[in-house]
């Protein structure tokens, strides 16, 4: 599952950057807020796509400070490097999150804008405790299909339309992806979150729910962002053209309640996490 998951995010690495990017920066924004930066500190950035949270943490520590931002993908680290080859005090690494490969207490803080997988979770957190000095702190975002509406109707419709005669490349996305979510679903629970941060050692856990508003050109600008994903790309290769017909119609009508004077209104909700490490 895992080794599908990083083919399919190093095939979105430009769809990301193209489609996703903007949204993703009133998350970062947010995230850098909360984690009370302060100049002079040694920042690592988990999952930090193509720099956008590490470079709202630059900001906030220059002059003197470093921001480190680590990811799995090196396409997407590519698209990072080459943005902001430039910019003094910052570096991107390949490397695992659940595998850090640095000193104990190295870092002043440690920040993730919707970076940290569901599946490595719990050794995740565990590898940031042990690279974060005492009495620092972790702040993370994260959100759940399920809980932004537009998603949630765009995936119900699709579900309905989809081929019942997968090929073995796209069955093995859909599990891949559903067990993605499976795992998501117990992973993103605050109660769990909760848990698993005070296994790692981490205390005072603080969440936050932001609700944002994402006002899109049209709901042709939203389908265009969904469908970018190299797994619903297969999807729409296997249908016939009858059926793509039948799922985009459906999609029109369901996006409609959405729609606000031509514009399509995405309402998302994130949830902010920070947690500190005892000194």
């Amino acid at each position: 599952m895992e080794k599908i998951l990083q083919v399919l995010w190093d095939k979105d690495a430009t769809a990301w950057r193209r489609q996703w990017v903007p949204v993703f920066e009133k998350f970062a924004r947010d995230l850098v807020a909360d984690a009370s930066l302060s100049t002079g500190q040694i920042v690592l950035d988990i999952g930090t796509g193509t720099g956008i949270a590490a470079m709202e943490a630059l900001k906030r520590v220059k002059p003197g400070g470093i921001v480190l931002g680590i990811d799995r993908s090196q396409p997407i680290l590519h698209l990072a490097e080459a943005e902001h080859r430039n910019v003094r005090n910052v570096c991107f690494l390949k490397m695992n999150s659940e595998r850090l490969i640095f000193p104990d207490k190295l870092f002043d803080a440690a920040i993730s804008n919707c970076g940290i997988s569901s599946v490595t979770f719990r050794k995740t957190v565990s590898e940031i405790f042990r690279v974060l000095r005492s009495g620092r702190s972790l702040t993370f975002n994260d959100w759940r299909l399920i809980d932004v509406p537009v998603h949630r109707v765009f995936s119900e419709i699709l579900r309905r339309h989809r081929t019942a005669n997968p090929s073995r490349k796209l069955s093995a996305l859909r599990f891949a992806l559903a067990e993605l979510e499976r795992v998501g679903a117990k992973f993103s629970d605050s109660k769990v979150q909760l848990e698993e941060l005070k296994r790692a050692g981490f205390g005072n856990v603080r969440f936050k729910t932001r609700n944002y508003r994402i006002i899109m050109r049209d709901a042709q600008a939203y389908l265009a962002m969904r469908f970018s994903r190299e797994a619903l790309k297969q999807e729409l290769r296997e249908l016939s053209a009858t059926r793509r017909r039948g799922l985009m119609k459906d999609l029109g009508i369901g996006l409609k309640q959405f729609t606000r004077n031509g514009r399509l209104i995405v309402d998302w909700k994130v949830r902010f996490t920070r947690a500190t490490k005892p000194r």
